[in-house]
């Protein structure tokens, strides 16, 4: 079985061989240390596989499948339907260690109390290491017991059961027994270790069960309703928005996490990523060589592929953006997604906006020369007052135009159809004669009630959404001019109406001097014709909360732990969005264990 063992231990790496290589300095802080370096018995029999040989092709292997799919084309292509969130290793240790320590039973016969955990996510492969102390159940354990390491490889399942959180498991790789340095040798202690060593690896699962990623897969924008009093009336509108996992990569202490997304009620199909052939992962060719020479011919495979790898990510301005933000998670979202959402959520805003105004006023006048015997004189001046009294319509949105600024703006250009409606008004026609004409003109005024309907047309609507991270969600504040233009269409009988109270004045004995009934006719329709612009109220365009934080605790080990947003950052550019958020971590108490599942469908990078 040492052998065996020795085979499985492939992430543990010998000092000497790293020793110097600065793109390994990541794993080699984790690994080259005593305690992952069996001490061997008098007599034991060696390996028959080096154990640095095994982890430096363990992590070519990872980082030649990243190249592989790199040079296939773009990690994180330029997809509208695809978003991307990161989450950074900090986060995933402070996880397993908010347990730790944590007694577990292995094989029904040791008791391994875990002290600590670490993990690097680096070279195509999510790297977990729990170390602890095993001693024999039932057995006091200043008595007989040993160290213990358990080194595993973090995987997210495709499909996914629970919306609020992707589940991930340890998949263990290896484990180490070590025997403690003591003054007394003990023969039980080295008897322990050799046990343990024998155990089968199924066994230490319950060591590294599974951990939940307080990454959501459904989120919803929600726009409370405006009304039902008042002027404007708007039903509650809402958008989902479904993500599906499509792959999972490890590289830069980070772990990317690629999201197929859709609104409304569609749904995203998970599928992973199309695996690197077996060509494109194959090693050189190492027949013949002496240990020596396949770890140097390792080493350089290895720094090729690393410098190829890095050279292929520079090609991606995208991962370079997203690396920008410091933050144990990260969601990445697209230009083209963020104007999806932000053309979505408008249309379904303005899909049915009822407007019920009243108390509109608008006011015009003029003067009024005129010729006569003693020359052209000024006959006087005429005011037209126009009130409306209720006006009933509707409005509706036509797809709008999105630009996002670096000013974390979206603006916003949408033309809206005010639909056909009905409406009353007063006209009030006033005129004052002067100079010369009042001897012939009076001063008169009259007013008539009209009615017609509203004329339906497009307007033009501008402004824009100042997005702000507030705690566990974006903040979207509306800047838009209220200021909105009703256009009004008097019916026939009202018409005549007005022109017989004009018509009336046309008398030599009354102001036909003065008064010329088809030019004023003529402004008033004009007048009319214009328009009249209303402010609508403020309530019209609310601030709108997009959730898009985490769940408020996670499993882990069997056991919760509680979650909480301790700081948060948004950045837009022309290309996207980005927003990070800190996580505070709190164990809340036990949980019974769940039984695992199967392996199918995993997403091991």
């Amino acid at each position: 079985m040492r052998w065996l063992a020795g085979l499985l231990i492939v992430i543990a790496v010998s000092p000497f061989v790293l020793r110097g290589r600065d793109v390994l300095r990541p794993l080699r802080r984790m690994l080259t240390t005593r305690l992952l370096n069996p001490v061997a018995s008098p007599g034991a029999t060696p390996s028959p596989l080096p154990v640095e040989e095994a982890t430096l092709e363990r992590q070519r292997r990872g980082l030649a499948a990243l190249v592989a799919e790199a040079e296939a084309g773009p990690l994180f292509p330029d997809a509208h339907d695809r978003v991307l969130v990161v989450v950074d290793q900090a986060l995933i240790q402070r996880l397993l260690t908010a347990l730790t320590p944590a007694e577990h039973i292995v094989d029904d016969r040791y008791r391994v109390v875990v002290t600590g955990a670490r993990v690097v996510f680096d070279d195509g492969f999510a790297l977990v290491r729990l170390d602890g102390r095993a001693s024999l159940a039932g057995v006091a354990e200043s008595e007989v017991f040993a160290d213990v390491t358990v080194l595993g490889d973090l995987e997210i399942p495709v499909r996914q059961e629970r919306r609020t959180s992707l589940k991930a498991r340890i998949h263990i790789l290896a484990v180490d027994a070590r025997k403690v340095a003591v003054v007394m040798p003990s023969r039980k202690a080295e008897e322990l270790v050799e046990e343990l060593g024998r155990t089968r690896l199924e066994a230490f699962a319950a060591l590294a069960s599974s951990l939940e990623i307080p990454v959501r897969q459904e989120h919803e924008i929600t726009i409370p309703d405006v009304g039902p009093e008042g002027a404007v009336r708007i039903a509650a509108a809402s958008l989902p928005i479904q993500l599906a996992l499509l792959g999972v990569r490890a590289f830069h202490g980070k772990l990317w996490i690629s999201m197929g997304v859709a609104t409304g009620m569609d749904h995203p199909p998970p599928s992973a990523p199309a695996p690197a052939s077996a060509a494109s992962t194959a090693g050189p060719d190492l027949r013949g060589l002496s240990r020596d020479e396949r770890v140097q011919r390792l080493h350089e495979d290895y720094r090729v592929l690393r410098e190829r790898f890095e050279a292929l990510l520079a090609r991606e301005p995208f991962v370079g953006e997203t690396e920008r933000m410091e933050g144990d998670m990260v969601l990445a979202v697209r230009e083209g997604f963020v104007k999806e959402v932000a053309e979505e959520a408008a249309q379904r805003y303005f899909d049915r906006v009822a407007l019920d105004l009243s108390g509109i006023e608008v006011t015009e006048s003029g003067e009024v020369h005129a010729d006569t015997f003693l020359g052209r004189v000024n006959a006087g001046r005429w005011t037209l007052n126009v009130t409306l009294r209720h006006v009933r319509g509707m409005l509706r949105a036509r797809s709008p135009r999105i630009e996002l600024k670096e000013s974390n703006e979206v603006e916003l250009a949408l033309a809206v159809l005010l639909e056909e409606g009905q409406g009353t008004a007063a006209i009030r026609f006033a005129w004052k004669s002067r100079g010369v004409a009042r001897v012939v003109c009076r001063s008169f005024e009259t007013r008539q009630e009209v009615s017609g309907r509203v004329r339906p047309d497009e307007y033009p609507v501008r402004g824009s959404f100042v997005l702000a991270a507030a705690k566990d969600a974006l903040v979207a504040t509306p800047r838009f001019d209220p200021a909105f233009r009703v256009k009004v269409e008097l019916s026939r009988e009202s018409w005549a109406q007005v022109r017989a109270q004009i018509e009336a004045q046309d008398d030599i004995t009354r102001c036909g001097l003065g008064l010329d009934p088809d030019k004023l006719f003529g402004r008033l329709e004009e007048l009319v014709r214009k328009g009249f612009v209303v402010r609508l109220p403020r309530k019209l365009l609310r601030t709108v909360t997009l959730p898009v934080g985490i769940t408020q605790s996670v499993e882990v080990q069997d056991r919760r732990v509680g979650l909480a947003v301790t700081q948060d950052a948004l950045r837009i550019t022309p290309d996207g969005l980005w927003y990070s958020i800190g996580i505070g971590a709190r164990v809340s108490g036990a949980r019974p264990a769940q039984a695992r599942g199967g392996d199918e469908g995993i997403c091991r990078r």
